[in-house]
């Protein structure tokens, strides 16, 4: 499993800097780590360069990663949210994602890191989650729901044109 890094600390940026000063940041590390000069003792770098920018270049990427991150702030400074379950018996990752954001539908998972979420509320967060979550044995029993949310054309049947004259 992969870590996620911060990625205005891989390129050495502040949350408030602009676009600019974001991509002058990238190409000056870049430049720094890329293989062709270095060697491939730093690819990993170079990669985790490349995945900090192609996250803060995209406006709605950077501001999905801001809205994120500000919540799991948020959420660790009340004591909650992020760490996931305290239960022993459970895996610590189950309810990671924090309390749910609300305006719930559908059923509502037991397990995982949505625990306490509905399938509504994880597909107005995270629509990958449900496509994972799809093809699980443990999701069988709410498979029609999740489908229906993916596709929600998916059971009208295409009906035949008529053509008037």
């Amino acid at each position: 499993m992969t870590e996620i890094l911060d990625p205005y600390a891989i390129l050495g940026v502040t949350r408030e800097a602009t676009r600019t000063q974001i991509r002058a940041a990238y190409v000056a590390r870049a430049r720094a780590a890329h293989p062709d000069l270095v060697g491939v003792s730093r690819l990993q770098t170079m990669q985790a360069i490349n995945e900090a920018w192609a996250m803060l270049k995209d406006p709605g990427r950077r501001s999905d990663y801001d809205a994120a991150a500000f919540a799991a702030d948020a959420s660790a400074a009340e004591g909650g949210g992020m760490r996931g379950s305290l239960d022993p018996n459970k895996p610590f990752w189950t309810g990671a994602m924090g309390s749910p954001p609300g305006r719930p539908s559908g059923p509502v998972l037991a397990d995982g890191i949505f625990a306490g979420w509905s399938i509504g509320e994880i597909a107005r967060r995270d629509r990958g989650y449900l496509h994972w979550l799809r093809d699980r044995p443990e999701a069988k029993p709410i498979r029609a729901e999740i489908e229906q949310l993916l596709d929600p054309t998916a059971e009208d049947e295409p009906q035949a044109r008529v053509r008037r004259r």
